[in-house]
């Protein structure tokens, strides 16, 4: 794995409508009615998309879900292979393992690039910007981030 952990691809683009192609909504609006929960679900602006084995996997906010391996997220492990030359994947070994990176999707604009997978998952699986300690511009050391 390479010293990078963000991949910028520029020129690849998704369409802002990709997290409803792959079926992400639907799955998740239809997880919500089983619950019998009431509303259903507001899509974020990011999303994660990478692959366990031959699985696609999508990823946003508090929601991971399995997607059918038919296009046009089946097609994704190829064109990114082409679009690296091979360098960077989003397909791990095995089902059991995480890739090296995920790709990341901005909705708004269809911009995609690729994260090392873990600072990728906690990207997306973010709800709230959060400042690191060192980032506060105040007395950070002495400062709690969390308890009484």
């Amino acid at each position: 794995m390479s010293d990078e952990a963000l991949i910028s691809l520029p020129g690849f683009t998704l369409p802002t409508d990709f997290p409803w192609r792959v079926r992400f909504i639907a799955a998740v609006n239809e997880h919500l009615q089983r619950l019998r929960a009431t509303g259903h679900y507001v899509p974020a602006r990011f999303y994660g998309y990478y692959f366990r084995g031959n699985v696609p996997m999508a990823v946003s906010g508090n929601w991971t879900v399995t997607l059918e391996l038919q296009p046009p997220i089946s097609q994704l492990p190829e064109v990114l292979e082409y679009v690296t030359q091979g360098i960077y994947s989003i397909v791990s070994s095995a089902r059991d393992r995480v890739p090296d990176y995920m790709l990341i999707h901005d909705r708004r604009d269809g911009a995609c690039w690729l994260w090392e997978f873990e600072r990728g998952l906690r990207f997306v699986e973010a709800t709230e910007a959060m400042l690191e300690p060192e980032d506060t511009g105040s007395d950070a050391e002495n400062q709690k981030l969390l308890g009484p």
